[in-house]
């Protein structure tokens, strides 16, 4: 029997939801490592001293041994690690974090040979929105005219030359804080203290009310429309979300970022000019997909899952031939 681990934050519902489909479905054996709950969990060993066992802790309070892992998915690390209370000092509570983190990502990057969805330093490379932009530009894509800077006057120049306004979003995001893209006029642009302070990203607004939910699993590709008046759909009450099927040549280009990246699968984020030209925003290595299912029942449970027992079925191959 296979062995697959999630890597994830506790209580995840994609976690539990494909953990179901490996299960009784497959016949995989899931288990799951809450990345965020590591602290007093206990079960995290490493050694290098022979015939010391690897293994990691899971949710269920139990353990699981690296060496049994055909597969890992790296979903979800970077939550808001639980800290037991009795550490109270501000700069050792960080180091738990820190050292736990390190404990599960060097166990695994020096113990497990397995297969990743996707690995971690690809999926945290993949993450920088600047070389999303370039991967995509040079594979053919359309992207926005956009400005990363902290030059106020550059800033201003770019706002002046699209028409005055541009859509303005932060670089990485904040865990717990809600940090929405939106429109600033360069009327607004005169703070230069507020400009300088941090790297944020200017770009040309792209007009339409359709978006592309792209999911690349592998080299299947499942897309939804999502029909929104609000400039982040993500806010919006009035979504209207479909299956659709691509272009074959837009599905090509968003494999080969996905390959280009180093990742085994990522969700995209499209817009439609009125025109019907797809515009690539962004690339999530590990993005959100069930809520997609929830709104369209598309079967993008059943489908990662079935991506996951191909991934299987490669390892296999790999060790046999």
């Amino acid at each position: 029997m296979s062995t697959v681990a999630i890597v994830t934050l506790a209580g995840d519902l994609h976690a539990r939801v494909i953990r179901r489909q490996l299960q009784e479905v497959h016949g995989v054996d899931v288990a799951v490592v809450a990345s965020d709950t590591l602290s007093a969990a206990g079960g995290l060993t490493w050694s290098n001293v022979a015939g010391q066992e690897l293994t990691l802790p899971t949710e269920d309070g139990g353990t699981v041994s690296v060496a049994d892992l055909d597969l890992v998915w790296w979903r979800r690390c970077h939550g808001r690690p639980t800290v037991p209370d009795a550490v109270t000092d501000p700069q050792m509570r960080k180091l738990v974090v820190k050292d736990n983190r390190a404990g599960l990502r060097g166990l695994l990057m020096a113990g497990f040979s397995g297969t990743w969805i996707s690995d971690p330093y690809a999926t945290e490379r993949a993450q920088n929105k600047i070389l999303q932009l370039s991967v995509a530009r040079s594979v053919g894509l359309t992207v926005p005219r956009t400005l990363i800077s902290t030059d106020p006057t550059a800033v201003r120049d770019f706002a002046r030359a699209h028409g005055g306004t541009v859509i303005a979003k932060t670089l990485t995001g904040l865990l717990g804080t809600s940090l929405e893209a939106g429109r600033v006029s360069v009327d607004s642009l005169v703070d230069d203290d507020e400009i300088t302070v941090s790297a944020t990203v200017y770009q040309e607004e792209v007009p339409g009310t359709d978006h592309l939910r792209v999911m690349v699993f592998g080299d299947a590709v499942h897309t939804a429309r999502i029909r929104s008046g609000e400039l982040d759909w993500r806010l919006a009450n009035d979504m209207e979300v479909e299956p659709v099927v691509i272009h074959p040549r837009l599905g090509d280009r968003l494999r080969e970022v996905t390959r280009r990246l180093g990742l085994r699968m990522g969700v995209f984020d499209v817009k439609l000019r009125p025109d019907g030209e797809p515009v690539f925003l962004e690339v999530n290595p590990q993005g959100q997909f069930l809520f997609v299912e929830g709104m369209s029942d598309m079967p993008l449970g059943e489908a990662f899952a079935d991506f996951v027992v191909d991934e299987l079925a490669a390892v296999r191959g790999r060790a046999f031939a």
